[in-house]
């Protein structure tokens, strides 16, 4: 029996804590009116990409432990629809429109589908440019491509008019999503891990293998706490 890589598992728990938290800080100072300015603060902004950049990255290098990629990418999709169509009816004005779920889900199927042609592409070379693209392309939603500081040129707005296009990255305007992870830019970082993975697990280094226990166990239910968490949150701050 193949040894599990248990250290990815703990990753991932550690930064389910870590939105857990996020989440209920979130429903404290945004929803309960504490502090409406709390996700403008610097320090916020970067713990919220903490965690998505983390979590997308350990999609990517976890698409090859998968067996059943097909039906995982459909069961993680729907879970994204279900968490949007949850908090439609309960918080109509932060309602989750393409979450990280309905995210992780498309990157999943879609991988899948390129899976012959990136099985082509030599890791390095494929971790190198699929990060330079979600750099390039990090900017999308605000009609920009970008390196750093140089604005290297502005998408026709067309992109943006139907909203047809939002899942890619192309928001209409005066689309509001309270979490909103479109496949431009998201996908290329899925892809970094993906590659990155293919590199990792070729030898995984006896690290991988370490179990760090209750981090393990909710890097194992990362889903069914993903969907719980809102709703908990939800109805413990209601009470209030």
């Amino acid at each position: 029996m193949e040894r599990r890589l248990s250290l990815l598992d703990a990753l991932r728990g550690a930064t389910v804590i870590s939105m857990v938290a996020y989440h209920f800080s979130f429903d404290w100072f945004i929803l309960r009116g504490a502090n409406p300015l709390w996700r403008g603060i610097p320090a916020v902004h970067i713990w919220q990409q903490s965690i998505c950049w983390t979590f997308i990255l350990l999609a990517g290098v976890c698409f090859h432990l998968g067996r059943h990629r097909w039906r995982s990418g459909l069961v993680i999709s729907l879970c994204g629809l279900l968490v949007t169509g949850v908090t439609l009816l309960a918080q109509p004005q932060e309602a989750i429109w393409c979450g990280v779920l309905t995210l992780h889900g498309a990157s999943l199927l879609l991988a899948a589908a390129l899976e012959p042609l990136l099985n082509k592409i030599p890791p390095q070379a494929g971790a190198g440019v699929s990060f330079l693209l979600f750099a390039l392309t990090y900017d999308v939603q605000a009609g920009l491509l970008r390196l750093g500081s140089v604005v290297l040129c502005r998408l026709p707005q067309t992109l943006y008019a139907s909203g047809w296009l939002t899942i890619a990255g192309f928001p209409a305007p005066g689309f509001y999503s309270s979490d909103y992870f479109p496949l431009l830019p998201w996908f290329f970082l899925y892809l970094t891990g993906l590659f990155l993975g293919k590199l990792l697990l070729r030898e995984p280094p006896e690290l991988l293998f370490r179990k760090i226990p209750v981090l393990d166990w909710v890097g194992r239910h990362s889903l069914l706490i993903y969907l719980l968490h809102q709703p908990l949150g939800m109805l413990l701050f209601g009470l209030f």
